[in-house]
């Protein structure tokens, strides 16, 4: 959940502020400030959420649970990996190229993620591989809108 959920963000405020700014030192900035906040904003949902189920479902005893604290460092840690993804073409490559590897890269990752939880859950993994890639296309192609509308350079 985290690794999709910041996959889909840093992504889409790395367009967001590369269309809008064409700055690297912006993106920099804005891609690694919202991958942290969002994978310590991840750990904590899950934390807190992980602690409730485990307070109201007292019913469910032989059902194999991560505690709420393990559970919000794995959410935490995988969110923080996946946030760094669509931002570490912009430390290595022009602006131009970093933009493009960036979203390949996320897509692709994306698509993977979708296709193991289809594969996982018993769906198809085709199908979800593409529903996250949709999903992550609309907030990136959302941000890339704002980027170009606020365009600050």
């Amino acid at each position: 959940m985290g690794a999709q959920d910041n996959l889909t963000n840093v992504l889409a405020v790395v367009l967001g502020v590369t269309i809008g700014s064409g700055r690297a030192d912006f993106v920099a900035l804005a891609g690694l400030s919202a991958g942290i906040a969002e994978a310590v904003s991840m750990g904590g949902v899950l934390y807190n959420a992980t602690r409730a189920e485990q307070r109201l479902d007292g019913r469910d005893e032989n059902s194999v649970k991560l505690s709420p604290a393990l559970s919000g460092a794995v959410t935490m840690a995988s969110s923080l990996v996946a946030g760094m993804v669509p931002l570490a073409p912009f430390a290595f490559l022009p602006v131009s190229s970093a933009i493009v590897v960036s979203m390949v890269c996320s897509l692709t990752g994306l698509f993977l993620l979708g296709a193991l939880t289809g594969r996982v859950g018993g769906d198809s993994w085709r199908r979800e591989g593409v529903r996250l890639v949709a999903v992550a296309g609309a907030a990136a192609f959302a941000a890339a809108v704002v980027g170009a509308f606020l365009h600050v350079a």
